[in-house]
């Protein structure tokens, strides 16, 4: 939908001036949006999932683990399609104020891709480098965001998110190197000289809530604290926007319409998206990609 049509629609969450900024910079923040009532069975259900991985010994399509990872002490990366894991995960990801808000930026027809957490495990949990996400799943307009809720607080030493303003409204930059091996990032060196420097970091209790762009620069440093920071990510898409390439995560509810109607088209913006390597057979993560380079 483009984005006259969305905004002839009033917003329920993010009002005129959030439209304002979304539209501007890429990024909007709502601190201690989620209480910690709504966010207790959402932590009690990645529990069962830590739990459940002590005993695995080596990343699965699902449960991507970090070097180090044992049973006495495990150490996780992401966990993948979580809305199939806990109803209370699929009831965020489907009917909450954080569908509303991307029904406030993407228009009222609006389709559910994926949904995960990153865990940033204490004492060095990854870092996430420089990216962009269409980058990963191009699709044939950039009407697509990422809802990011912290399970818990985020605070710069904890890997808080930062987002470049403005570079929602493109270029793709190439997240291949000079030898045409994926990388999963950009090669920062790339990048218009200063571009890093216009970088806002968001920090949070638990509960808050990021969304960005499809497009919007990100990255976040490593985890240097002794508690670890999870983080439900959930990835919407309008409904007219049809992706290039096949999806490594396919939830029993993948593409599914959680408001308004099928719009019976496609599309398209005049855009040239860099296509990614074919993971129709297997994936792991981003975390993965980006530690063998």
């Amino acid at each position: 939908m483009r984005w006259a049509e969305v905004c002839s629609v009033p917003p329920k969450v993010v009002g005129d001036d959030g439209r304002r900024q979304w539209d501007d910079q890429g990024y909007l923040a709502f601190p201690g949006l989620l209480s910690q009532d709504q966010l207790a069975p959402l932590k009690a259900a990645l529990e069962d999932v830590i739990e459940a991985s002590r005993s695995q010994t080596e990343s699965t399509h699902l449960i991507d683990l970090e070097p180090g990872h044992t049973a006495e002490s495990p150490r996780l990366r992401r966990a993948a399609d979580i809305d199939d894991v806990s109803p209370a995960y699929w009831d965020l990801c489907s009917n909450s104020v954080i569908v509303d808000i991307a029904e406030d930026i993407l228009g009222p027809n609006l389709r559910f891709r994926e949904a995960y957490v990153n865990l940033k495990w204490a004492g060095g949990g990854a870092a996430v480098k420089w990216h962009q996400d269409l980058a990963f799943y191009p699709h044939t307009n950039t009407s697509t965001c990422q809802v990011v809720v912290m399970l818990d607080d985020v605070t710069p030493e904890k890997g808080a998110v930062s987002f470049v303003p403005g570079s929602n409204n493109g270029p793709m930059y190439s997240h291949y190197d000079a030898d045409g091996e994926w990388l999963g990032a950009i090669p920062v060196e790339t990048l218009p000289e200063g571009l890093l420097d216009t970088a806002v970091q968001v920090t949070g209790p638990a509960g808050s809530v990021t969304v960005h762009h499809g497009l919007t620069l990100h990255y976040s440093p490593p985890n240097l604290t002794d508690t670890s920071r999870p983080a439900l990510i959930v990835t919407f898409t309008a409904a007219d926007s049809i992706p290039y390439t096949a999806s490594p995560y396919r939830s029993s509810h993948h593409g599914q319409l959680i408001r308004g109607v099928e719009p019976g088209i496609a599309h398209h913006e005049d855009l040239t998206f860099i296509l990614p390597p074919d993971w129709s057979q297997g994936y792991t993560s981003l975390f993965d990609h980006q530690e063998k380079n």
